[in-house]
């Protein structure tokens, strides 16, 4: 019969930074003179001494309940049984404490009868059967379902990823909007416009208004307004125009359009505000926040300023680049209409070797309605899972959903999709802190929203290599390498990229992209970032 102690699990568990620091550093005589000191000043008197090989075997038989919870290490200049403690899992020891705490005294194990190719929780279940009696017996059903309750619980670091990411992510500056359709209707009746912009107030009007409607002034002060923007052609009858500030056809469209009004006091005062709170923020990101694997905090590590390299991304000697944890791609699908930018087929998008950017991360591929399925089969072919879909729905200056879409055959597309796919095991991912939807604003044509770089970053972390390959000037950006055909120039801040892209150019395996003859890739002298840290 062996027994094993929960006195001595406990013990294990409570001191296990301790035992394996210096100066005990896991020897097993030291550890055992402070197990019998702990556990006299516990039980005093009563407390009955073990010998060294009682607390040796007791070791053997915590190892074997809970297998991989204690490690130890061969030390020829150990005192006691040439070995020494190097790891304690203090994980496993305390779900072994919890599920058996309700035992008084030893736990007693007929050693023939446990199977060590068991579970942990299996062999738990027939230590509790063959030692208790029935009526006391917590029965299988019970253990299964505290298992299925400890499985449930999120690990620490999702809620520590959360807590990280409200205390570095910058403030963006709001103002609200006023939705009081008669405040629009008085300010339009007081407002200069010319050449489609807002040039002053007549204040007399305004007071004069103020003193009908009570609270406008303050509500023009420290909200912003819409002013209707009337044009020969504007037929009141037809209502908002739905992309208002992004119509292509702004000077005929016979929708009715809006001009913003922001006071300057308004705008200085929000300023200040998120001036003050991103202040407080940066100071904090010098703390060396939870980081999880080989991910930096920023107290470590500057950001890497932008770089870009302007390339025909269909011809591109993807290998230069290296590797990186996250990949956003904006293929110029063809959807059948006239649009002001080139398309590629679809063979020519299948045909770019993705493959070659990542050994584990995540590739975010935008699609249309009608290439949801080949962005799915793409994904696929270049190694990655389909495992979640971002949907951005789109709205207009008033923050209305756009309900009369350029696009779509059948039914208006008032949003667009955004495939994630995962490739590896990458563990060191942020999980659980953003969602699947984005809620923006419309802008030029093409353009995606800007909350999409602050997602993949608390995504993968803020100094992680990202490429986003279809970019164009808007899109660089700290910490992000853009490539595609609509970049001006080419500046590359990573010593073994610009090698890499030189070598490539002169051995002919790819060409810039309209691109000068004199136009030098620039460089800086700052750390490289390895694949995902």
């Amino acid at each position: 019969m062996k027994t094993v102690d929960l006195d001595l699990v406990k013990f294990l568990v409570t001191n296990h930074e301790e035992l394996l620091a210096m100066p005990l550093s896991g020897q097993l005589g030291d550890v055992f003179s402070l197990f019998l000191a702990d556990q006299e000043s516990k039980w005093g008197p009563e407390f009955e001494l073990v010998s060294f090989e009682e607390f040796s075997r007791a070791l053997d038989d915590v190892a074997k309940l809970a297998p991989q919870s204690l490690v130890y290490q061969e030390d020829s200049l150990a005192l006691v049984e040439g070995r020494r403690l190097e790891f304690i899992d203090v994980f496993s020891l305390q779900i072994l404490y919890n599920s058996c705490r309700q035992v008084r005294g030893p736990i007693t194990v007929k050693q023939p009868e446990l199977q060590q190719d068991l579970p942990l929780f299996e062999r738990l279940m027939a230590v509790l059967e063959n030692r208790l009696d029935r009526s006391d017996a917590l029965s299988r059903e019970s253990l299964l379902q505290r298992l299925e309750d400890n499985l449930a619980v999120k690990p620490a670091f999702i809620s520590l990823g959360k807590e990280r990411a409200q205390k570095t992510v910058p403030v963006a500056e709001f103002i609200p909007i006023c939705h009081n359709e008669r405040h629009t209707s008085m300010l339009s009746t007081c407002t200069n416009i010319a050449n489609n912009r807002i040039v002053s107030l007549q204040w007399v009007k305004v007071n004069k208004i103020e003193s009908e409607c009570n609270g406008f002034v303050n509500c023009l002060k420290n909200k912003i307004h819409y002013v209707p923007n009337l044009h020969p052609q504007t037929e009141k009858s037809l209502g908002d125009c739905s992309y208002l500030d992004t119509c292509h056809k702004l000077n005929s469209c016979r929708y009715i359009h809006y001009l913003q009004y922001v006071p300057e006091c308004l705008r200085e005062k929000v300023s200040e505000l998120s001036r003050i709170t991103n202040k407080e923020i940066n100071q904090q990101r010098r703390v060396p926040f939870y980081t999880l694997g080989t991910c930096c905090a920023d107290s470590s590590k500057s950001l890497l300023p932008p770089q870009w390299i302007c390339c025909d991304v269909r011809k591109f000697d993807f290998s230069c680049l290296g590797k990186f944890s996250a990949v956003i791609a904006d293929p110029a699908w063809n959807i059948h209409m006239n649009l002001p930018y080139g398309t590629c087929n679809d063979i020519e998008l299948l045909g770019l070797p993705l493959e070659q950017l990542q050994d584990e991360g995540v590739l975010l591929l935008w699609v249309t309605g009608r290439a949801i399925d080949l962005g799915k089969e793409s994904l696929e072919k270049w190694g990655y899972q389909v495992v979640n879909e971002i949907s951005w729905v789109k709205t207009n200056q008033l923050g209305r959903t756009i309900v009369t879409g350029r696009t779509g055959h059948w039914l208006n597309h008032s949003k667009e999709h955004l495939l994630m796919g995962l490739k590896g095991n990458p563990e060191w991912l942020n999980k659980q802190i953003d969602t699947d939807i984005i809620v923006s604003t419309t802008r030029e044509t093409s353009r995606k929203p800007d909350e999409l770089y602050g997602l993949v970053e608390r995504l993968v972390g803020r100094h992680a290599r990202k490429l986003e390959i279809f970019g164009r000037d808007h899109n660089k950006r700290p910490g992000w390498l853009t490539i595609g055909n609509q970049v001006t120039g080419t500046c590359i801040r990573e010593l073994d990229v610009k090698k890499r892209y030189e070598n490539s150019r002169s051995l002919n395996r790819t060409k810039p992209y309209k691109e000068n003859q004199n136009m030098k890739v620039s460089s800086c002298h700052l750390p490289i970032p390895a694949p995902h840290t």
